[in-house]
C-alpha cells in the first residue's frame, strides 16, 4: 500500500482498479460538466452534482474524515438512506484506503451494537431522522455505549450532542487535500451485513478486485452499454442498491437518480425526468411500476429492468416490453457473489421468466448431489459457484469459511436448481432449508409457486412448510391477494393446480391471507419469518 501525492503524483489514480480509482477514470472519461449524481442532500433539498462537482465534494469529505482519524484499513459504516451524501461518504471513504460499510436503515441499536463492535468502528453516519426514526438520538447512545466509536456523523439538522454536522464536513477546507491511498486490489473494501431471508445475519467481505469482476462480468455478460442513466430504487444499504445502482453505471461513465424511499409514482416521475435507462429491483418493485404506469399518459420507462431475487410472471415480462419498450433481464445472485447468473438484453424476453440465466462471464456454477457430483440436466440440487466475482469470506467468521467452501473453491450458495439446457441455464427451485417434505416426498416449491402466481385472486404468493404429525410436514401458502378479490381457498388453488396437471401430493394444504409478504430492504421474501407465522396457533 502506498499514497500518492495530489494533484501530481507518481501514479494516474485514473489507471489504478480502486473503488475510487474506478470513479475517477470514469469521470474523466465523460465531461466534467456532464451530470453525475441526482437525489436529496440532507434528506430534503433536490440536487445534481457534476462530475467535477462530485470529486471536489469526495475530495473535500475525504480532508475532513483524515482529520477525524479514518484512514487505511479502518471500517467506517454508513447507515444512510438514498441520499446523495451516501455517495460521497462512500468514495472519501475509498479515497482513504479505508473500508465501505454499507449498513441497512432497518437495523437498530441491537443490530448496530453488534457491527460496531465487531468491526471496531470509530466512525458512523447515520441520518438525523428518517421514516420518523431518531437516528441522532440512537447514535449519542451507541456513541455513549461504545469506547470505540469516536464519532458519529449526522446528516441533517439535529439537536443532540457530542455529533459531528454532516454539513460542516462538506465545506472544503484550505489546506492541502490528503494524500490519496493506493491499497492492493485484493485488500478489503466493501463489508456488507447480509440483510438475511434466513435470519442470520453475515459480513461479507469483498475486496477491491472481486467488487469490480462481479460488476464487469455482468456487464458484459447481459450487454449493457456504457452511460447508463440509474434510477436507484433499493436500498443503499443493501447491496442491490449499492453495487448496480450506485457502483456500476458510475464505473461505466453514466449518473445516478436516487429515490429516497419506494414509491412507484416517484419512481416514475424520476424516470420520465430523467430518461432512466436502467434500474434493477426485486419483481415486486416491476409489478407496482406496471400497475401505476396504466394511470399514466405519458410513461418513460428504463430500456432495461433487470429482476432478481423471486421468479418474473411471464405476464410482467410482456407488459414491460409491449407497453414500454422496456426489456427485462432476470438473474440470481446473492451478497456472496453479486450476480453469478443472469440472462441477456439479446436474448429471447421469454427466457426472463423461464429461466434465471446462465453463468455471468467467469462465474463456474454447477449443480450437485450430496457428493458434489454435477446432477443431469433437469434434476434439482444444490447450487455452488466460484470465480473471479466472489467474496472473500465473512469477516471475523472462520468456521463459516470452513462450511460456506468447497475443497475446490466453490461457494455452497444454499440455494436448490436445476439446470435446463445445455447452455447452462438454471432455474432456482429454493433453499436448501426451505425444501418441504411431505411424507417423504419433495414439493417443487417455486414451481408451484409460480403457477398459482398466475391465478387471477393471487398478486404475491409464499409457500413454506408447516409442522404435520403424520406427514413430518405440508405446505402453506402465503398470499397477497389481487386488488377487489375474495380470499382464496385451499379448493380452489387445488382445482387450479389439478387442471394444470400438478400432482395432489403438492397441492398446498393450508391457505393464509396477508396485506403483504416480509421481505428484505431488497424486496426479498423473509421466508423464515413466514415459517413461524404459518406454524403459530392462531394461524388460518
Amino acid at each position: 500500500m502506498h499514497d500518492v501525492d495530489e494533484p501530481q503524483g507518481p501514479v494516474d489514480i485514473a489507471a489504478t482498479d480502486t473503488l475510487y480509482g474506478s470513479l475517477v477514470r470514469a469521470c474523466s472519461v465523460a465531461h466534467p460538466d456532464q451530470r453525475a449524481l441526482a437525489g436529496l442532500r440532507n434528506g430534503h433539498e433536490w440536487v445534481e452534482l457534476t462530475n467535477a462537482e462530485l470529486l471536489d465534494a469526495i475530495t473535500t469529505a475525504s480532508q475532513h474524515l483524515a482529520a477525524l482519524g479514518v484512514g487505511p484499513g479502518a471500517v467506517v459504516c454508513l447507515q444512510l438512506p438514498n441520499w446523495t451524501e451516501a455517495v460521497i461518504y462512500t468514495y472519501a471513504v475509498s479515497r482513504l484506503g479505508a473500508v465501505v460499510c454499507p449498513v441497512t436503515t432497518i437495523y437498530r441499536q441491537r443490530e448496530l451494537t453488534h457491527i460496531l463492535e465487531l468491526t471496531d468502528c470509530h466512525v458512523l453516519v447515520v441520518p438525523s431522522t428518517y421514516r420518523k426514526f431518531d437516528y441522532a438520538g440512537m447514535g449519542s447512545v451507541l456513541q455513549a455505549e461504545l469506547p470505540g466509536l469516536r464519532h458519529v456523523i449526522c446528516v441533517g439538522d439535529t439537536e443532540a450532542e457530542g455529533l459531528v454536522s454532516s454539513n460542516e464536513l462538506l465545506v472544503p477546507l484550505d489546506t492541502t487535500p490528503p494524500a490519496i491511498v493506493l491499497p492492493d486490489l485484493d485488500a478489503l473494501a466493501v463489508l456488507a451485513f447480509t440483510s438475511g431471508t434466513s435470519g442470520e445475519s453475515k459480513g461479507v467481505m469483498h475486496s477491491h478486485r472481486s467488487m469490480h469482476a462481479a460488476i464487469d462480468d455482468f456487464v458484459s455478460h447481459a450487454g449493457f452499454p456504457r452511460g447508463l442513466t440509474s434510477l436507484v430504487m433499493s436500498p443503499f444499504g443493501h447491496l442491490t442498491g449499492f453495487i448496480w445502482g450506485i457502483l456500476m453505471p458510475l464505473r461505466g461513465s453514466g449518473d445516478v437518480v436516487l429515490l429516497e424511499t419506494w414509491d412507484a409514482e416517484k419512481a416514475l416521475d424520476l424516470m420520465q425526468r430523467y430518461a432512466v435507462s436502467f434500474t434493477m429491483g426485486a419483481t415486486p418493485f416491476l409489478t407496482d411500476l406496471l400497475e401505476a404506469a396504466q394511470t399514466r399518459r405519458e410513461v418513460s420507462f428504463p430500456e432495461v429492468f433487470v429482476c432478481a431475487g423471486a421468479p418474473i410472471p411471464p405476464t410482467l415480462i410482456e407488459h414491460a416490453l409491449s407497453r414500454h419498450e422496456s426489456r427485462v433481464v432476470s438473474g440470481w445472485g446473492m451478497s456472496e457473489y453479486p450476480i453469478g447468473t443472469s440472462t441477456a438484453v439479446t436474448d429471447d424476453p421469454a427466457l426472463a421468466s423461464g429461466s434465471d440465466g446462465r453463468p455471468a462471464g467467469r462465474a463456474e456454477v454447477a449443480i450437485v448431489d450430496e457428493h458434489l457430483t454435477p446432477v443431469p440436466v433437469g434434476h434439482e440440487g444444490d447450487l455452488i459457484i466460484r470465480g473471479p466475482g466472489l467474496f472473500r469470506g465473512y469477516y471475523k467468521r472462520p468456521t463459516l469459511d470452513a462450511d460456506a467452501f468447497t475443497a475446490n473453491g466453490y461457494l455452497r450458495t444454499g440455494d436448490r436448481a436445476r439446470l435446463l439446457d445445455g447452455a447452462g441455464h438454471i432455474r432456482i427451485s429454493g433453499r436448501t432449508k426451505d425444501i418441504i417434505i411431505r411424507g417423504g416426498e419433495n414439493i417443487p416449491v417455486v414451481e408451484i409457486e409460480n403457477i398459482l402466481i398466475t391465478h387471477p385472486a393471487v398478486k404475491q404468493i409464499a409457500i413454506v412448510p408447516v409442522p404435520h404429525d403424520r406427514l413430518g410436514e405440508t405446505a402453506c401458502a402465503c398470499v397477497v391477494l389481487a386488488a377487489e378479490k375474495a380470499p382464496i381457498t385451499v379448493e380452489e388453488m387445488g382445482d387450479f393446480l389439478r387442471e394444470r396437471g400438478v400432482a395432489t401430493q403438492f397441492f398446498p394444504e393450508a391457505v393464509r391471507i396477508m396485506d403483504e409478504l416480509p421481505r428484505t430492504p431488497s424486496g426479498k421474501i423473509q421466508k423464515f419469518v413466514l415459517r413461524e407465522l404459518a406454524s403459530a396457533p392462531d394461524a388460518g
